[in-house]
């Protein structure tokens, strides 16, 4: 089980930094797919609002639009100027943490959408999970939108299914977005949301 759940992490990430990339320079406004702008409905259940985090204590990783936590066993995967993505000790489940200029610019739901359409794409029978909400909300004081998107990644002859909680988020002009998306295997959801609160209650964004 450990070790396919480490290939449907390694073949999950491979897509992070793409589905991130899209965020940075879009050719042209969204045009959404099909799915309608949030009114103000509460915010996520799975994962409460934090206005004010206070700064991360230990090791951090940074970058030009973010610094985050490293819990003790976890290790950073890769880095660029926009995002980083590390892996738990198990190497059953990755955090991946994104900001940057947009351009042009994006609302939360654009970015949603983005996303959206980048899983879609990639894994045929992506969906909302089931008993999951879409909700508006905040993480670490950037405001977005929250939602969980489950399918299925098939890798050397085996499938798996994957699932990935995700925040998108936008400043007030829409020139800069904000992203978290955790990546695991769907029977492992639990844990790893238990496993990564620390990681997403110390996430210091520095655009604004």
């Amino acid at each position: 089980m450990i070790v396919g759940a480490v290939v449907v992490l390694i073949v999950l990430m491979a897509g992070c930094g793409t589905a991130i990339a899209l965020l940075r320079n879009q050719p042209g406004t969204t045009s959404g797919t099909g799915i309608a702008p949030l009114p103000s409905p509460s915010p996520a259940v799975s994962a409460s609002p934090i206005v004010s985090p206070a700064a991360p204590t230990g090791p951090t990783a940074s970058n030009d639009g973010e610094t985050v936590p490293v819990p003790a066993g976890w290790a950073v995967d890769s880095k660029d100027p926009e995002s980083i993505t590390i892996t738990d000790p198990s190497g059953t489940g990755s955090v991946t943490i994104g900001s940057g200029p947009s351009n042009p610019s994006q609302t939360a739901q654009q970015n949603k959408d983005t996303l959206d359409k980048f899983f879609t794409g990639k894994y045929p029978d992506t969906r909302n999970c089931a008993n999951s909400q879409t909700t508006a909300g905040s993480l670490d004081g950037a405001t977005g939108i929250f939602w969980q998107l489950c399918f299925t990644v098939v890798s050397g002859g085996q499938s798996f299914q994957a699932v990935a909680p995700i925040f998108a988020g936008a400043n007030a002009d829409g020139s800069v977005y904000y992203v978290v998306l955790l990546l695991t295997p769907s029977n492992n959801l639990q844990t790893f949301i238990s496993e990564s609160a620390p990681i997403l209650s110390g996430i210091q964004w520095k655009l604004k």
